[in-house]
Order: structure tokens, then C-alpha cells, then sequence
């Protein structure tokens, strides 16, 4: 089974003002704690699939690791907060 980035269909759409040029701000931060490495990005807007795209980064780094994965999904309330509601920071 190939990742939703390789193949043809996806279900996150980009809005139409964004493709020809960046439609967020993006700044990367690392810290260092515990003699590990935390990166983090940034961003001046969000959009719903944000919560999700870091759910699987950080459950692949638990996988890599070896490590438990001690996350779990959004409640119901939350998810339909972020499609159904404009978020403005």
C-alpha cells in the first residue's frame, strides 16, 4: 500500500489561492531538552489536517524508536470544531 502522498488521489484539497504561492508562513524552531531534539514549525494559520499530519509524524517516531506511542485521537467535539468553524489566531 503506498502513502497518500504517492499516490493520485488525496483527500486534503489545497485552497485555490495557494498554489501559486505560500499560503502560510512557516518558521522552524529546535529545542534541545534531555539530550534529545524537539522540532517544531510554526505556522500563522491552521487548517484542520494539521492535527492529524502531526498525530502520524509523532506515531512514526515512535515506531522508529521503539518507543510506545501514548497519543490518541481528538474527541468528536474537537474535530468538528476545527471543519465546521473558521480558526483565527
Amino acid at each position: 500500500m503506498k502513502s497518500l502522498l504517492f499516490q493520485d488521489v488525496t483527500p486534503f484539497t489545497e485552497p485555490a489561492g495557494c498554489e501559486a504561492t505560500a499560503c502560510r508562513t512557516e518558521v522552524p524552531i529546535t529545542v534541545r531538552k534531555d539530550g534529545r531534539f524537539y522540532r517544531y514549525v510554526l505556522r500563522d494559520k491552521v487548517l484542520p489536517e494539521d492535527g492529524y499530519l502531526v498525530m502520524v509524524k509523532a506515531a512514526a517516531f515512535a515506531i522508529a524508536n521503539g518507543e510506545p506511542y501514548n497519543g490518541f485521537a481528538p474527541d468528536r467535539s474537537v474535530k468538528d470544531f476545527l471543519i465546521k468553524n473558521s480558526v483565527v489566531i
